[in-house]
């Protein structure tokens, strides 16, 4: 992972907070930091299409936010409105879409929200997400 992110941060030029594999479907996410996210995508995705040539893994960029709500749009644009809960249990994030994105957000066997609750709870010690 390591090896990976340094390959990622010297070819875009953009620092990164974070970096997930997923080697069951052949992808890497990275975090990158706020305001980078162009940077690392490149003009017309060229970094990105250099990054996922060299690694021969697809590729999937999301920016960072210190705001929890904003991460959470970050990681799904689909989600129309996101709500934060917090109590004993920890924080759980909340988040509304429409009937036919639910499928996409979701993923095959869980796939997708799996990796998004990974990220939140990395970043920002999230203990949920529900998709309503």
């Amino acid at each position: 992972t390591l090896r990976l992110m340094t390959l990622f941060e010297n070819v875009t030029h953009a620092p990164l907070k974070d970096c997930m594999v997923d080697s069951a479907a052949n992808c890497v996410y990275f975090v990158v930091r706020e305001g980078k996210a162009g940077a690392a995508i490149g003009k017309n995705g060229s970094n990105v299409k250099h990054v996922e040539s060299m690694i021969k893994k697809n590729v999937k960029i999301f920016e960072f936010s210190k705001d929890l709500g904003t991460f959470v749009k970050n990681l799904i644009p689909q989600a129309n409105e996101v709500k934060v809960k917090t109590d004993e249990k920890g924080t759980v994030v909340e988040i509304k879409a429409d009937r036919g994105s639910k499928a996409i957000i979701i993923g095959r066997d869980g796939k997708n929200i799996k990796i998004f609750k990974e990220l939140l709870q990395r970043n920002h010690n999230v203990n949920g997400l529900v998709v309503r």
